[in-house]
């Protein structure tokens, strides 16, 4: 039964991307279309699954009122690329991270790690890299991919807003489409770590769901508005948060696909 479940977004796209090619669309913008009204039907589908069956989850799963992503553990790391956040969004994000050899940099909401095993990389031998995430099947799949890789990425499971490591510990802190997981009191509190375990002088570096940049996206994602977890960030109010959470300052440097925006604060 668990593996027939996953058969329903496959086939949910198929049967939506058909009734746009009917409508007159290309097949590519059917099947564009249909995978962005799908999304939202998975998030919808975990919320579900968070607050009326949460014995679906892995047993080892931390507790957390965000949104852990147990459910699309095994499907993550070909759905990311298909909505276009695969390696050249990750490489995207390291870019604006700007990482050194040697440094200490911590990956909230880490998800399968591949963006922690490629800070890995980037930080070299003496530096080292820590992913967190509550989701034991991330974890899971992150240190396996890690081993098969060679990666010196460590994987550990841990929650945004309570990050169980010592002040001043990180150069830089990333957190790549992860904040959308969260209700707005716990945004605050995973920001507020973030800065807490950061060094002087040490930046976090955050991409996630932001205000649309163009009528499309409204069209698509206006739902968006009327759910708790998303409502700030689509009206824009992220530098507002990275703000009441402690940061002096925070720029947005960049953009991604018209929706997503990177964001950059310093402690």
């Amino acid at each position: 039964m668990k593996k027939a479940v996953w058969l329903c977004p496959p086939l949910m796209a198929a049967l939506a991307a058909w009734i746009f090619t009917l409508l007159g669309f290309t097949p590519w913008t059917a099947v564009l279309i249909a995978l962005l009204l799908v999304c939202p039907g998975i998030i919808f589908y975990g919320i579900v699954r968070v607050f009326r069956h949460p014995r679906g989850f892995s047993p080892e799963t931390i507790h957390t009122r965000g949104m852990p992503l147990d459910l699309l553990a095994p499907i993550y790391d070909r759905y990311c690329p298909i909505i276009g956040l695969g390696r050249a969004f990750r490489l995207e994000t390291l870019r604006h991270a700007g990482l050194r050899a040697g440094e200490y940099i911590l990956d909230i909401g880490c998800g399968t790690g591949v963006l922690t095993r490629l800070a890995a990389h980037d930080v070299g031998p003496a530096g080292r890299v820590t992913g967190i995430d509550p989701a034991a099947k991330m974890i899971g799949i992150a240190k396996k991919n890690g081993l098969a890789e060679g990666s010196r990425a460590e994987f550990i499971p841990g929650v945004a807003e309570h990050l169980d490591f010592e002040d001043n510990r990180f150069d830089c802190v990333l957190s790549s489409a992860m904040l959308h997981h969260l209700p707005p009191d716990l945004k605050i509190k995973c920001l507020s770590e973030a800065l807490r375990v950061l060094k002087p002088g040490g930046r976090l570096v955050l991409v996630d769901v932001d205000r649309p940049s163009n009528t499309a996206w409204w069209i698509v994602l206006w739902p968006l508005l009327f759910w708790s977890f998303t409502e700030g960030q689509v009206k824009g109010r992220i530098k507002e948060m990275m703000i009441n959470a402690g940061f002096s300052s925070a720029e947005r440097v960049g953009g991604w696909g018209g929706l997503l925006g990177f964001w950059k604060a310093f402690k």
